[in-house]
């Protein structure tokens, strides 16, 4: 059975004033969060928030959404498993071309800008791209802050156990047959 998205809000592009564009502010509630950080394996999501402003852009049929992400996220550390808190306070700023007729190569922004995304309904949804965005924000590799020193402790555990196999190890074996030959 297919589910919706955890956090939607909708916003309809024929509202858009052709001159002023559109403010929005949106927030996830508790249930909205909850659904969204599972989505995104992360231990908790205590806010997620998105404002800003949807505008015409410099060409017909080109919009601009421009606006602020901001998130209480907790993830996962890589290295020991404790929980990550982060504040996340991210701009954001993406391009939409209305319609399939229009071609994405007469409406380049800049070069180092991605092509504009295409949109073929009437409508926008704002809560799924705070989720995409949140998840563009979010530290790949979250680490606590005693991890470096977990990390040295696992290490020197590592060493002790294989030393003995390290010597074993192939450059080892290749170092003890040259110290044979210059014995001989």
């Amino acid at each position: 059975m297919a589910q919706g998205p955890e956090f939607s809000r909708l916003m309809m592009l024929g509202e858009l004033s052709e001159r002023d564009g559109r403010a929005f502010a949106i927030a996830a509630d508790a249930e909205e969060c909850r659904l969204v950080a599972a989505r995104l394996e992360l231990v908790a999501l205590d806010k997620l928030a998105f404002g800003g402003r949807l505008e015409h852009g410099p060409r017909a049929g080109v919009l601009i959404l421009r606006g602020r992400l901001e998130a209480d996220a907790t993830q996962r550390c890589v290295v020991t498993l404790e929980p990550v808190a982060a504040h996340l306070d991210v701009e954001i700023e993406r391009y939409f071309v209305l319609g399939p007729e229009t071609e994405v190569e007469e409406i380049l922004i800049s070069p180092d800008d991605e092509e504009p995304e295409p949109l073929e309904s009437g409508w926008l949804d704002l809560g799924e791209i705070a989720v995409e965005e949140l998840a563009l924000a979010l530290d790949p590799y979250p680490r606590a802050a005693d991890a470096d020193a977990e990390l040295e402790a696992q290490r020197d555990a590592l060493q002790g156990e294989a030393g003995a196999e390290a010597t074993r190890s192939a450059f080892a074996a290749l170092a003890a047959l040259r110290d044979q030959d210059k014995g001989s």
